[in-house]
């Protein structure tokens, strides 16, 4: 049995990120190979550096009164609740994955790499050069002559410096075959150094939403129906439009708002039950269970798709997403995208009408991954020694 060494984004506690590993992982296994994810630190010393030097992320302003309230809440509960998602991720990670030992920089898997037969770079935004700076790791540039893969990497961006396509284009040229997450990779790849490549799904669309609910159980954690609202900031910041946007959906659907925040910035918001301290096992549990959904994360509309759920993509203006909206594209959805300051969608366009149609194309999109997977490992196994 040929082995597959995995490299992605698995260690840091966002949902999307841990269930693609292991969705990878599983759809290799089940194709007759032996995989482990190989376990680089991300963020490491390296990472954490470099944000300091230029932050990646969004800068979020809160009111007077937000301000306090989170100060009170990152004294009071904040160590507590992050400490508490900590070890929830870090159960399932082990629980999940088959992991090597832990390589905690880039000097370590330089000096002695992971030996397998076929190397596979994963998904998640491994090639974003906004988190990864000049970090080559996830292009595998620790080691050479061997049958090297990727399967949905992505860039997380449509624009990239002369300097990274110098640094990327012969690391990209060692690859067997290539797959990417977005439409516009597939272009960007092309350009860098030529290749030919395909659009494949997110990992976590390889598996059906039945196959999630049955990994992590279908009791619902929140009585009766709700309104799950999952409202990233790091990227970009959709606040305060989010806040006036779910209380349009609430005041027209009347269910409970469910807030998963992880900041604390719904904390002791009488208005909503929040969670500040949920693992995956947790938010896919709510994502399951959800009447309707606003998120503004990808895999918040994976999982929203595949679960068959009404739902809304935010997303701020002037900050393209191309991970949402390719995925919305893909399977027909495009009108569940929302940029911020767009007027409030009338309540007659909250359900979505077509799923037939999207689940066919999301069935044929999942297959189409799935027999990219086949050839590329297959393809790779006949290059190995």
């Amino acid at each position: 049995m040929k082995t597959v060494g995995i490299i992605t984004i698995h260690g840091i506690c966002n949902f999307g990120s841990l269930l693609q590993a292991y969705a990878t992982q599983k759809v290799v296994e089940s194709l007759g190979y032996a995989p482990q994810i190989i376990n680089y630190k991300y963020p490491n010393d390296y990472h954490q550096k470099e944000s300091q030097k230029h932050s990646p992320y969004a800068r979020v302003n809160y009111s007077f009164f937000q301000r306090v309230r989170l100060a009170i809440y990152g004294r009071i509960l904040g160590k507590h609740n992050s400490d508490k998602r900590h070890a929830l991720y870090e159960k399932e990670r082990t629980a999940l994955l088959y992991l090597t030992e832990e390589y905690p920089n880039q000097a370590s898997l330089h000096s002695k790499p992971p030996l397998f037969d076929i190397y596979l770079t994963g998904s998640d935004q491994v090639w974003n050069p906004r988190y990864m700076y000049s970090d080559c790791t996830y292009m595998l540039n620790f080691i050479h002559n061997v049958p090297k893969i990727a399967y949905s990497a992505s860039f997380g961006t449509t624009n990239l410096t002369n300097e990274y396509k110098d640094l990327y284009k012969s690391l990209l040229n060692e690859y067997v075959s290539i797959s990417m997450r977005e439409q516009s990779g597939v272009g960007m790849i092309k350009a860098i150094c030529g290749k030919e490549s395909t659009c494949t799904c997110d990992p976590t669309l390889l598996l059906s939403g039945e196959e999630w609910a049955d990994l992590f159980g279908k009791k619902p954690l929140v009585n009766g129906e709700y309104i799950l609202c999952y409202i990233l900031t790091y990227t970009a910041n959709p606040y305060p439009y989010a806040s006036a946007f779910i209380s349009h959906i609430q005041t027209h659907l009347k269910k409970k708002v469910v807030i998963l925040d992880e900041l604390g910035r719904y904390w002791m918001d009488f208005r909503y039950k929040s969670f500040q301290s949920a693992g995956p096992r947790e938010i896919v549990n709510l994502f399951k269970n959800a009447a309707f959904i606003i998120s503004s994360s990808f895999h918040g509309a994976a999982f929203s798709i595949n679960f068959k759920k009404d739902f809304y993509s935010l997303f701020p203006a002037d900050v393209k997403d191309e991970r949402q909206e390719s995925l919305l594209k893909i399977v027909g959805a495009e009108d569940r995208f929302i940029h911020v300051g767009d007027p409030f969608p009338e309540p007659s366009a909250f359900r979505i009408c077509d799923w037939d149609s999207i689940s066919v194309k999301l069935a044929a999109y999942r297959q189409k991954s799935i027999d990219y997977l086949i050839k590329a490992l297959g393809d790779a196994a006949k290059l190995t020694k």
